[in-house]
């Protein structure tokens, strides 16, 4: 494997890019924090706020809080005719085939037939993203190597995009079944050309029900997909078994030995493929068996689709080995490749970072004015940036957005934003619990076990809300649901059972209420001592990384006592390293490009 293609991408990143197209897959399966899809490097891209979760609190960016545009997918060559919709008016193409009246297909099948997308799910171009130079040139997953090592792809199959793939998916599949239905109906009556019937004169409504065949674009794209996963001296065979030409004429005429080009595809597969995948194409070979001899359509079609699986899969295995190749390097690479593609995105004006200095710009102000400024320390500078980036993450309200210099670590910002909130709304519900009992003159008699027990409950609960707008009536539902075990916790400590009477809920449920709902004293109490101990381990562990390189940032955070504890997402400790690592990482790129061109500081 070149190791020279890393250097070519970030020379070609700030020329190229602009046209980089968003990536139809998404990292992070299994235990990874799957963040959305790493898109291409363009700005426009952003990760979809469907992400799935690890020992990290997930959370959702605001509906209104500010993002890029974002960039629609690519689409397989001649994208124009991914739909290949005939509608009434318009002029079939001369390869476009009729839909045989005699073959009584229902309104759902015709639909399908003249709807439903030519190309396949998975194509070359749908793959195209898990390619080495797209893989070196993509900056989220380059920013998101430095924070999770289990960095990887999976299919994008989440969120309402993963919803709307699945069922153009589902509706290809079904229409390919119905197609295969009309190419065997027009084979056993001997037509080769059932679009010939277009021309006859009392067939007007069936001419216009005629529609652009899909298994000739389904060989192309298998045939272009194997090329790119199997060796070029390969490359002859795919050719010969997958001449698309001479496929077709077999179909028409009803002679394709579909078994023998299954049981080809499977033994190439198995030679390339790891054996984990011969389980699957031991099944293709028989799903395929069986549809071909019960003249099953849609058996066929099953085995087409584990075959597009496969392909996708071994795709997928090839990503991910090459993700844990050059993921030192990736990491490494961080600084010298971000502060190279934004200072040639600023230059030709693409990047507008003016608000991002006027917000650091006032953080120095504001700080001057004070008394005891840290402007005087050599690592003022980088204070002021954690200070700035905590009134983002404490705030009562959700912000608008963080500065655009954070575009890439906006995601990982959102998430411990709810990670912070939920600590201080811990502390209130511990304060309301605590109150209770005092107020009924009883005393925790092991408060250490019942603290760490309860933080346990209430924080699992308190998870259930990070996607819900405050003051919803989903968050008040999920509220009481919290002051009911508040409430269980109350009962136990005051009565020694889990018996709750209204005496015990009502007013447990009303305080807790006001004060999640609202940013009272109570609410400000605790987020002022929790800035403090956060702002104070922050820079404690931001003084050490600043002499460490990335890959040293990140193995230290992986050797780490906390990261395994259960509910080490509430953990300050844990979330200020998380922000020390960040904003470190945006100090090193950003303080000679924008916040202070000539620093004393460690880069």
């Amino acid at each position: 494997m070149d190791l020279q293609k890393t250097k070519e991408a970030r020379r070609d990143t700030p020329a190229k890019q602009e046209e980089s197209t968003e990536c139809p897959l998404e990292p992070y399966g299994g235990t990874g924090h799957s963040k959305d899809s790493p898109k291409n490097d363009s700005l426009g891209h952003r990760a979809d706020p469907d992400t799935r979760k690890n020992s990290t609190t997930r959370a959702r960016r605001p509906q209104d809080a500010r993002q890029p545009p974002s960039t629609p997918p690519s689409a397989p060559p001649s994208a124009s005719l991914s739909s290949s919709i005939t509608t009434r008016g318009s002029r079939p193409s001369s390869k476009a085939l009729g839909i045989p009246v005699a073959l009584g297909l229902g309104s759902n099948e015709r639909k399908l037939l003249l709807t439903a997308n030519r190309y396949p799910p998975v194509t070359k171009s749908t793959l195209s993203e898990l390619d080495l130079p797209c893989i070196m040139s993509n900056i989220n997953l380059r920013m998101d190597a430095n924070f999770d090592r289990d960095l990887h792809f999976k299919p994008d199959l989440d969120g309402e995009k993963g919803r709307r793939k699945r069922r153009e998916a589902s509706d290809y599949w079904e229409a390919m079944a119905v197609e295969i239905s009309v190419y065997a109906f027009c084979a056993a009556g001997g037509l080769d050309n059932p679009s010939e019937q277009q021309h006859h004169p009392l067939a007007e409504d069936q001419r216009q029900q005629a529609f652009e065949p899909r298994l000739p674009a389904l060989f192309e794209t298998l045939q272009d997909v194997l090329k790119t996963l199997v060796p070029e001296r390969d490359h002859p065979s795919v050719m010969q078994n997958l001449e698309v030409a001479l496929l077709m004429q077999q179909i028409q005429k009803g002679v394709l030995d579909m078994v023998g080009v299954a049981k080809w595809l499977a033994a190439l597969l198995k030679t390339h493929c790891a054996p984990m995948r011969d389980e699957w194409a031991d099944r293709m070979v028989e799903q395929i068996t069986t549809g071909s001899q019960s003249q099953d359509s849609s058996e066929i079609v099953r085995g087409l689709q584990t075959l597009f699986a496969i392909l996708e899969a071994m795709k997928l295995d090839v990503a991910n080995h090459q993700i844990r190749a050059f993921r030192v390097l990736l990491v490494e690479d961080t600084i010298p490749f971000l502060q190279e593609y934004f200072t040639g995105k600023i230059e030709r004006d693409n990047f507008r970072v003016e608000s991002s200095r006027l917000w650091y710009q006032r953080l120095r102000e504001r700080e001057l004015r004070m008394e005891n400024s840290p402007q005087t320390d050599s690592f003022g500078p980088l204070l002021l940036l954690f200070q700035g980036i905590s009134d983002f993450l404490l705030q009562f309200h959700n912000p608008d957005g963080f500065p655009e210099t954070f575009v890439f670590d906006s995601d990982r910002l959102w998430q411990l934003r709810a990670c912070l909130q939920n600590v201080i709304s811990l502390d209130i519900c511990w304060f309301i619990f605590e109150s209770y009992v005092h107020s009924q003159k009883r005393y925790l008699s092991a408060p250490a076990q019942t603290y760490a027990t309860f933080r346990s409950r209430i924080g699992s609960l308190m998870e259930e809300n990070e996607d819900c707008a405050r003051g919803s009536s989903q968050w008040l539902k999920n509220v009481r649901c919290i002051s009911l075990e508040i409430a269980r916790f109350a009962s136990a400590a005051c009565c020694g059972d889990a018996t709750i009477s209204d005496d015990i809920i009502t007013p447990i449920e009303a305080a807790l209420e006001w004060h999640l709902s609202n940013e009272s004293g109570l609410f400000q109490c605790f987020q002022g001592s929790l800035r403090e101990k956060l702002l104070e381990s922050t820079f404690r562990t931001a003084k050490k990384y600043l002499n460490m390189s990335p890959l040293a940032i990140c193995e230290s955070q992986r050797h780490h006592p906390h990261t395994v504890a259960d509910h080490q997402h509430y953990s300050v400790e844990r979330i200020s390293m998380r922000l020390a690592h960040i904003g470190v990482l945006h100090w090193r790129v950003w303080a000679p490009i924008l916040y202070v061109c000539e620093s004393a500081l460690h880069r």
